[in-house]
């Protein structure tokens, strides 16, 4: 079965679970373990982890999310709920070639002791439980659950997964009493962009008619709680790192609780050190009946990492009682990759001006026999190859991939190339190279033939009124009448280019009604048709902007506004206004206009679009 069809039944499935798991019968409601030690960076930052689920935490808050993981992972986690309840857990994930796979033990215990009860008849046939003022019976209460994890990833930025959680609690004192079950959770992350994730994490959504239950020793069987949670995270540069999160929760198999949020932050300030803070709503009661209503619980939580090994603290509060303070531990162990196929060159994320590159690695798997690069497969030799590939101007991604005897893919890895348009006539010292490559590659200034820019060269008034047009995606005007220009004929070419800038108030023309499309355009025509083009707010001038444009200068407003946002940094002290524009000066412009950057900053941008 391929993942596209893999991924169509497990959302069949998943959307049949969710419905039997809503319509469930009224029946008694057992606790799920498994929503509390869950690792201390998680609890850290509220539990807001459905759609970040970066490690292996993942496997109790959303399993989708083990197909980041990039090697074995190893987790301890201890705390004492609310000075209570003592919790210990123990997981391990790893990728695979078949897929990730992560195990995980939960356990929790206490022990308590209360007066022996003693059944006295007090009348002939009528009997009485009465507390014994004498005696105690000591109990032992324990609490445990197994996880098994499985995580596909489907394409680059989406997975799937589920976990089969195995649950046994224990109850010893007078009268033994031991439970066991089973239920189900199944997880979906979408990665859009390096900035964006979503999650969705169904909790216990095993129907009770299909075993997702606990059964005790007295045939006594209870309904293990659904819940739903969505969630979103941010990730930023900020402070060198910085994660915001929020998840959603509700339970609709438990129609007295009401819907809840988890939110948190993180921030890695250093490759070491990170601190975590959030709010972890939970329900309580109203005082009022079975009522209940939500509460803010706030934690806080700090990291350290060490080679290999990272030490997780998180600090929960419960309800408004200070007793309740939790204090949570984990340590996480990450393994060394291991690299069966190793790219010595192109490093990922390089930048080139070349039409080829040398694609050159090591084989260290021995079951590897054959290297395909995109659609190329070759044989290598002596361990090592080398092979020359084409690149296409702009974005590229290699993939390169170990085969087998059977050329089955044993690994494979991406490696991202931008290749920029070079100019045999921008060297690379000159000022203004950057945007002439950058909109040489986004083919907004293609340059001439033989792969010559002509830098120096001076543009046209027309010319840049259709580069205008043609980076706004606005068409030549249909409707030519009535036309405003007296010195350009409705029949010429031009024409219903001039009649969009017009209509689009990017040219206005000269006080004759002449629009002069083949005059050179000058420093402060580029400047106002910029800035009209990128409906800058155009705000009163408190200072000159050049020291060759007076304070009544008739565009003095439009050439501030220009110098604001950029649009002028080849001019420093003076703008000199009436001097004709070359094709570097414009280039270095419309790099700064607000649609050309972010063309640019996606063309930069190697975790989109590659």
């Amino acid at each position: 079965m391929n993942k596209k069809k893999c991924f169509k039944a497990l959302l069949l499935l998943t959307a049949t679970l969710l419905i039997a798991s809503v319509a469930v019968a009224d029946v008694t409601i057992t606790s799920d373990i498994t929503r509390m030690a869950v690792g201390a960076r998680p609890l850290g930052m509220g539990k807001a982890f459905v759609s970040i689920a970066d490690d292996i935490s993942a496997l109790y808050l959303n399993p989708a999310g083990l197909s980041q993981l990039e090697a074995l992972q190893l987790m301890s986690t201890s705390g004492r709920f609310v000075n209570q309840v003592n919790y210990l857990t123990f997981a391990a994930a790893a990728p695979t070639k078949f897929g990730y796979f992560g195990i995980g033990y939960t356990g929790a215990g206490m022990s308590f002791s209360s007066a022996a009860l003693d059944l006295v008849e007090i009348s002939t046939g009528e009997y009485r439980v009465i507390p014994s003022t004498t005696e105690s019976v000591s109990y032992t209460y324990n609490n445990s659950a197994v996880s098994l994890a499985y995580s596909l990833p489907l394409r680059n930025n989406l997975s799937i997964g589920t976990a089969l959680n195995i649950f046994g609690e224990t109850l010893d004192g007078s009268t033994a009493g031991t439970a066991s079950g089973l239920d189900l959770d199944v997880g979906v992350l979408f990665k859009p962009n390096s900035i964006l994730s979503l999650g969705f994490l169904g909790k216990s959504v095993l129907p009770f008619s299909m075993g997702g239950k606990m059964r005790w020793g007295s045939s006594r069987e209870e309904a293990i709680p659904s819940a739903f949670s969505f969630g979103g995270s941010l990730k930023t540069n900020f402070m060198r790192e910085t994660v915001l999160g929020a998840d959603y929760e509700m339970c609709p198999t438990q129609p007295n609780v009401p819907g809840f949020w988890h939110a948190g932050i993180e921030v890695r300030p250093s490759p070491i050190f990170t601190v975590r803070g959030g709010i972890d709503q939970d329900v309580i009661g109203s005082g009022t009946g079975t009522g209940l209503e939500t509460y803010n619980n706030p934690t806080f939580g700090v990291s350290l990492k060490a080679s290999d090994f990272r030490f997780d603290y998180a600090f929960h509060k419960y309800n408004d009682l200070s007793n309740n303070d939790t204090n949570y531990f984990s340590v996480v162990y990450q393994a060394p990759q291991y690299y069966p196929l190793e790219i010595s060159r192109p490093l990922d994320k390089s930048i080139t001006h070349e039409s080829t590159v040398l694609v050159k690695g090591k084989v260290i798997d021995r079951r590897i026999k054959f290297i395909r690069i995109n659609d190329n497969i070759i044989e290598y030799k002596h361990s090592t190859f080398e092979v020359e590939t084409s690149l296409m101007l702009g974005k590229n991604t290699l993939v390169v991939a170990g085969l087998d005897q059977q050329k089955k893919v044993i690994v494979s890895k991406k490696i991202r190339v931008l290749r920029l348009r070079q100019f045999k006539d921008v060297p690379a010292n000159h000022p203004e190279v950057e945007p002439i490559e950058y909109l040489g590659t986004l083919n907004i200034m293609p340059g001439f033939p033989d792969d010559l820019f002509k830098p120096d060269l001076n543009n046209k008034r027309a010319d840049f009124l259709i580069d205008l047009l043609n980076i706004g995606k606005i068409p030549p005007a249909t409707e030519l009448n009535p036309f405003p220009f007296k010195d350009v004929e409705i029949s010429e070419w031009i024409a219903p280019y001039a009649k969009a800038g017009y209509d689009r108030k990017l040219v206005s023309g000269y006080p004759d009604k002449t629009l002069r499309p083949w005059e050179k355009l000058s420093r402060v025509e580029s400047a106002i048709m910029a800035v009209r083009f990128s409906k800058l707010t155009i705000t009163d001038v408190l200072e000159r902007p050049y020291l060759d444009i007076s304070a009544r200068h008739w565009a003095i407003k439009d050439i501030s506004a220009a110098k604001q946002n950029n649009f002028l940094k080849f001019a420093l002290e003076y703008l000199y206004p009436a001097k004709a524009i070359n094709r570097a000066e414009l280039a270095s412009m419309l790099a700064s206009t607000p649609k050309v950057l972010t063309q640019i900053q996606e063309l930069l941008d190697f975790d989109l679009g590659y």
